[in-house]
């Protein structure tokens, strides 16, 4: 009588165990996949379960760290703020003539973005904007960039220096320029009669945005 062949075991394979995070690593995940979210999805279809699922971790944990979607979007704004103002900043330092179309580059390739001109949006129709915890209150993200501004046009160059007050209002007129242009584009360009506005058209805006403030600074520079 012939022996059925014995069968061989076999390894139940191991599950190779996940690497741990620690909270740092855990929250930028988090903070990362929020932030993909915004961008694609906008922020009214974002809720903790739709992060935790982008991020591959828990609902626990988005609000073990969080604690609420809008504390959550809060900080994944400012965030966002942070990384475009530190890569801006380190823009304008690396440039080696500093002009104030130099510095408008920057501004204006961040804040003429579609996603960031709904993000921001988004954060006055929520009341976000006027909150003291709001992300651009507390990082002061704006001073930050004037500071660095102000320290490459202090008139060492040999041009003229452009005292801080004057900047400041620059800067403010550049972002409420740029983010109201992103805002509004669609609508403007075509009541104008231009019905598929693009590059050609950003291109033109800015062009124009930038020589009134050239010429502004100009006017405002100290001999």
């Amino acid at each position: 009588m012939s022996r059925k062949p014995r069968e061989t075991s076999r390894k139940k394979d191991r599950a190779t165990p996940r690497a741990r995070r620690t909270p740092e690593e855990a929250r930028a995940v988090i903070l990362e996949a929020c932030q993909r979210l915004l961008v694609r999805d906008g922020p009214d279809a974002v809720g903790l379960k739709d992060v935790a699922a982008e991020a591959g971790v828990s609902h626990a944990l988005v609000t073990h760290y969080f604690g609420s979607i809008d504390a959550l979007v809060n900080e994944a704004l400012g965030d966002f703020a942070d990384k475009q103002r530190r890569l801006a900043t380190e823009r304008i330092l690396e440039q080696p003539e500093l002009t104030p179309r130099g510095w408008m580059e920057q501004f204006f390739a961040w804040g003429g973005r579609p996603e960031t001109a709904r993000i921001l949006a988004y954060s006055f129709l929520k009341g976000y904007i006027t909150s003291e915890d709001f992300f651009s209150r507390k990082q002061r993200g704006a001073k930050r960039v004037v500071d660095a501004i102000v320290a490459r046009m202090d008139g060492t160059d040999g041009r003229p220096a452009v005292p801080r007050e004057d900047i400041e209002h620059m800067i403010l007129v550049v972002l409420a320029a740029t983010h109201g242009y992103a805002i509004g584009r669609d609508a403007y360009w075509p009541s104008l009669g231009v019905d598929s506005p693009g590059e050609r058209e950003d291109r033109q805006f800015f062009d124009r945005l930038a020589d009134m403030i050239e010429l502004y600074a100009m006017s405002r520079a100290r001999v």
